[in-house]
């Protein structure tokens, strides 16, 4: 005896665009998901101070207020673009009452997303270090690595700290080499203004 198999309706329209809404949400959620996995911060600046200016027994906050002729100036000498929510932070390290050097925090942005930095400057305006803050890219986290970030110790002034002649380029970070760079000859840029008193 042979049994009918029973009538299955195909889908309607409306469930089919209500799973296939379903399936668009869950895919972006995941994306969304494994994007913030990469987030992470590595250092407050407070850590990041310590570090780059370790004889240091004090920082003071500088205040910084840059109107339209000094970024043009910015600009110029630190042969970069000067983004349009550009606000670093400046600290001067001081040691038995008098200034050691400075620290600075500024943020780029790599691919799509910012990058959080510092840079530490010796008195003179010559490059101690920097430091990697927070990273939220999926790649190009490699300039977290040590030997990329020393090719900027030692190096004074912007045209010391040109991409990529000066500082290398990283395969598969090329963006966040760049970004970061044009980042570092702004901050130097100021130290240098900083530093002759202007």
């Amino acid at each position: 005896m042979k049994f009918a198999k029973p009538f299955s309706s195909p889908p309607s329209r409306q469930r089919r665009q209500s799973l296939q809404a379903l399936g668009a949400l869950a895919m972006g959620m995941t994306s969304l998901m494994a994007e913030s996995v990469f987030a992470a911060v590595f250092m407050d600046i407070e850590q990041a101070q310590k570090v780059l200016c370790p004889s240091a027994d004090g920082f003071e906050l500088m205040p910084l207020s840059w109107d339209d002729n000094q970024l043009a100036t910015l600009a110029k000498l630190s042969d970069t673009r000067v983004p349009r929510h550009f606000n670093p932070k400046c600290w001067r390290a001081m040691a038995g009452g008098r200034a050691v050097g400075w620290v600075l925090s500024d943020r780029v942005v790599g691919k799509y997303d910012l990058i959080d930095y510092a840079a530490g400057f010796d008195a003179q305006g010559v490059a101690v270090g920097i430091e990697i803050l927070a990273y939220r890219e999926s790649h190009g986290a490699e300039i977290r690595q040590t030997g990329w970030r020393k090719q900027f110790v030692g190096k004074k002034g912007p045209a010391a700290m040109r991409f990529p002649d000066d500082i290398r380029n990283i395969s598969g970070a090329t963006l966040s080499c760049q970004h970061v760079t044009e980042g570092m000859q702004r901050l130097s840029a100021m130290v240098s203004l900083l530093t002759a008193g202007k």
